[in-house]
């Protein structure tokens, strides 16, 4: 990504890293928003892609992720602080003196998605559209039990779907044990296999067992050397997964719940696209339950999409917009 990283410091005293590339013409900005284990680089193929199309772009190293502040309380990471921080940051940088509802697009991957379903919740008026890739975000008010969801998919798949959630959000050296096994963490994160997660990710103990053991899995030609020089710059250092594993604690501790009584109700009425690879019909069927303008497009491919399959993804997010 060869534009020039900013920072934004918050009202709350949190200073995030960013790119900005202002817009041609009127056409929007999309705001880009990564999840686990990502950071804003794992955008260059949109970023490059949306430029050239004249649109312009805000990615942010996420609370926690790469040059970004990283709190140590998993408190800072609630889901409507860190919407509070997003809308802050695109009211000074892409909205101010502008029609608000024709100047921003959202677009989440992952947790991102999750944080993006939130603060179009809390900020719905401050969005032209909207974009979810392969998360389809539970409504508002949804509780988390990550241990009842691991014995029910262990029950029915015959093993944990979620058991490496349990590891980040508990185990207080997970975040450590990754930072000193992050090559091995990286490829089976993005591993070429998708299988590969059946049996050494979702599990539970089996991330931690992978990582530990530093074994090696084929990684996706899709992520190229680039990225992984970007990835290990991010990760592979004291600290560099310990913001992450703050989102973990924070979704499974359920520190999201208060903020959200009394928004059960809400539902997305911004017009909205969902892509979905892998689990598309159970993601789109949470993200349908409460939006009322849902257009779905299903591809090819694994959970990282907008990687694997990035001029596709591009290709119907600019046909969305246009």
């Amino acid at each position: 990504m060869n534009s020039p990283r900013q920072t934004f410091k918050t009202a709350r005293g949190h200073t995030y890293s960013l790119v900005h590339i202002p817009p041609r013409d009127s056409r929007p900005t999309l705001l880009l928003l990564h999840g686990f284990p990502s950071h804003l680089h794992d955008w260059v193929q949109q970023t490059g892609y949306l430029a050239a199309h004249g649109y312009g772009v805000l990615a942010p190293d996420l609370l926690g992720y790469g040059q970004t502040d990283q709190p140590s309380c998993p408190d800072a990471y609630r889901l409507k602080l860190m919407s509070d921080d997003i809308a802050e940051m695109a009211h000074a940088l892409v909205v101010a003196g502008k029609p608000k509802r024709s100047t921003l697009v959202g677009v989440g991957h992952d947790f991102g998605a999750t944080l993006l379903s939130r603060a179009a919740a809390y900020y719905p008026e401050l969005w032209h559209r909207l974009v979810f890739l392969a998360v389809g975000p539970p409504r508002l008010g949804t509780p988390f039990d990550v241990d009842s969801i691991n014995q029910m998919t262990r029950q029915v798949f015959g093993f944990e779907l979620l058991g490496y959630i349990k590891w980040l959000a508990t185990d207080p050296q997970a975040a450590t044990t990754l930072e000193s096994h992050a090559q091995a963490a990286m490829r089976l994160v993005f591993c070429a296999d998708h299988g590969v997660w059946d049996e050494w990710y979702r599990p539970l103990g089996k991330m931690k067992e992978f990582c530990e053991q530093n074994r090696q899995v084929a990684m996706g030609e899709w992520y190229t050397t680039d990225l992984q020089r970007h990835h290990l710059e991010c990760f592979a250092r004291p600290g560099g997964y310990r913001g992450a594993t703050m989102w973990y604690k924070m979704w499974t501790d359920n520190l999201f719940a208060e903020d959200e009584q009394g928004r059960e109700e809400f539902r997305i009425q911004t017009p909205t696209l969902f892509v979905g690879a892998e689990g598309f019909a159970q993601q789109r069927d949470l993200l349908a339950a409460w939006c009322e303008d849902l257009t779905c497009r299903e591809v090819d491919g694994g959970h990282w999409i907008h990687l694997e399959h990035a001029h596709r993804v591009n290709q119907l997010i600019k046909d969305f917009l246009e």
